[in-house]
């Protein structure tokens, strides 16, 4: 019974350690552990590690989406632009007759950020947040951002074969840009902050009662001055806030026809969408970017109208425009020389010198184990050679040593199997979880480490792949297979995602889908034997034999 005791409070503990998010970078790493007594290790195992770029990388109806401009002292700079259709919040809406959009009305676009509340406000006071998925100065930083109606229409289906879903790709911002050029943007001009000097900002949104004409009211509904009076209607999070132009979306949307309106999928043929344009203003940082999700966004469209003839007065209302439907994210690119050069020639025999996983339309590193098959029947012999010594495996790891160059670090890198695309074992089989999300899948790994405020290393298990490899007798599974590493911008989906050109030298077409949401890259120490020890990309399998 002590003893049950005994491992119940030790398991406890390991949750209780595990579920705090207080340093987790240092705590990932021991979970992982690096204890491994009575036990026999073996890591002399041949390892091949290269990098391929991987070109223009589908782009259409990701889970986030990236905006604005991100410069790398390694990589470079990124530029990222959107494009989304728009859905009617309902379908044949009636908006009454003798519609105006008054002086009062607002037309606005809202895309809520992704944010974590830090302090409560008293009264009618702003709730203090701090802004997440974010990179660059954005206290500091600005862009220009003008909001565009998109005339391209985005297909689901693929106008050949309509069994297969529409792909887009991160390199198609023409195909939009095309045809918008020369046309107004829908920002409301007038307001140079919301788009010549576009910040993302942290503060709170709050919308106050009004009595339609502008002036605010009291808890018993009277005008009042007083800013501590004024009643809230409605606290939205810290997100973008775009005054648009209202002549459009009145002739556009309140005066459109009933047939415009009949359904979402008439409609998205009638106004295909908007597109955000990215660009540089004459602001010395311009280097923000920030991830989001904009099928949380709306445009709110706020008017006056009737309901019928006989009704005396206008009445103030609202109608809503959900960005849902078909979206793109473009990348525009200018990659430093060195990068370019770097993933350029690839050395798939020995292995390169150091390694660079990046996100976006980057580059993804390859890594092939156990050398070759020198007799030929399809098995690597040093494959062979740990089957024929019926080893049991009890833990297998790759670390990869960061070699720290201007860049910032992803939080987390994604190994997965490339030769067929799918996830490997251990982490279908982790579904251990934490307060934050991104630190998901622990034991599986892959967490930046970071020592003394310096990241160090990536460790990622893979001791159940290695185990199917060694030990598994079905011939459909425990086939090697060349395995992949890639950053990843959500460690919670392991799915797969097309390029558009097959990696050089391969047929193969796909990235993991986190890889391509993240606009971050890392450089890694390869696996060149001429790396010092320490640095090198290091392969460990711990086991015991078998008696």
């Amino acid at each position: 019974m002590k003893k049950i005791v005994s491992k119940i409070a030790l398991m406890l503990s390991i949750v209780a350690i595990v579920s705090c998010d207080k340093d987790f970078n240092t705590i990932g790493s021991d979970v992982i552990g690096d204890d491994h007594f009575g036990l026999e290790k073996k890591e002399d195992v041949t390892l091949v590690a290269y990098t391929k770029a991987t070109g223009a990388v589908q782009s259409n109806n990701l889970p986030t989406n990236s905006l604005g401009i991100y410069s790398d002292g390694y990589f470079g700079k990124s530029k990222s632009t959107f494009v989304s259709q728009l859905e009617l919040s309902s379908v044949s809406p009636d908006f009454g007759i003798e519609i105006d959009i008054q002086a009062n009305d607002s037309v606005y676009l809202y895309v809520p950020y992704f944010s974590k509340q830090t302090a409560t406000g008293s009264g009618n006071d702003a709730n203090t947040f701090e802004l997440q998925s974010i990179y660059g100065e954005y206290e500091t930083a600005s862009f220009d951002l003008k909001i565009y109606e998109n005339k391209y229409y985005l297909r689901s289906f693929d106008a050949i074969d309509p069994s297969v879903s529409q792909k887009y790709y991160s390199d198609q911002k023409d195909d939009v840009e095309g045809l918008i050029v020369g046309d107004p943007h829908l920002n409301d001009g007038a307001n140079v902050v919301e788009n010549t000097e576009f910040r993302f900002k942290k503060e709170e949104i709050i919308i106050y009662k009004t009595d339609g004409n502008g002036a605010y009211l009291d808890s018993d509904g009277a005008v009042t001055t007083d800013l501590t009076k004024r009643v809230v209607k409605e606290r939205l999070t810290p997100g973008m806030w775009i005054n648009l132009n209202k002549d459009f979306f009145e002739n556009r949307i309140l005066n459109a026809s009933d047939a415009d309106l009949v359904n979402n999928n008439v409609f998205k043929e009638y106004l295909k969408g908007i597109y955000f344009k990215v660009d540089a203003n004459s602001s010395p940082d311009s280097n923000v970017l920030a991830m989001l999700d904009f099928s949380r966004a709306y445009i709110n469209i706020q008017y006056h109208s009737k309901a019928a003839l006989t009704t005396d007065e206008l009445k103030k209302k609202a109608f809503k425009l959900n960005l849902k439907g078909n979206t793109v994210n473009f990348f525009e690119n200018t990659s430093n020389v060195d990068y370019v050069n770097a993933i350029g020639s690839p050395n798939e025999t020995i292995g390169d010198e150091f390694l660079y996983p990046k996100g976006g339309d980057g580059s993804v590193v390859f890594i092939d184990l156990f050398g070759p098959d020198v007799d030929g029947d399809l098995i690597p012999d040093e494959l062979k050679q740990l089957r024929d010594e019926n080893i049991l495996i009890n833990d297998a790891y790759l670390t990869f040593t960061i070699m720290n160059n201007l860049q910032k670090n992803p939080t987390r890198i994604f190994l997965y199997d490339a030769t067929n695309n799918i996830p490997i074992l251990d982490y279908i089989f982790d579904s251990s979880t934490a307060t934050d999300p991104e630190n998901n899948k622990f034991f599986y790994g892959g967490i930046l480490v970071t020592e003394n405020n310096v990241d160090t290393k990536y460790k990622i298990k893979l001791s159940s792949h290695i185990n199917r490899l060694i030990r598994g007798t079905d011939s459909n599974t425990n086939k090697n297979v060349r395995l992949g590493l890639s950053v990843t911008q959500n460690i919670n989906n392991g799915n797969r995602y097309g390029i558009k050109n097959a990696f050089v030298g391969t047929t193969n077409k796909n990235v993991p889908i986190g890889s391509i949401m993240s606009p971050l890259g890392t450089v890694l120490y390869g696996s060149l034997p001429s790396i010092d020890e320490g640095k090198r990309l290091k392969f460990e399998i711990y086991y015991t034999k078998a008696n």
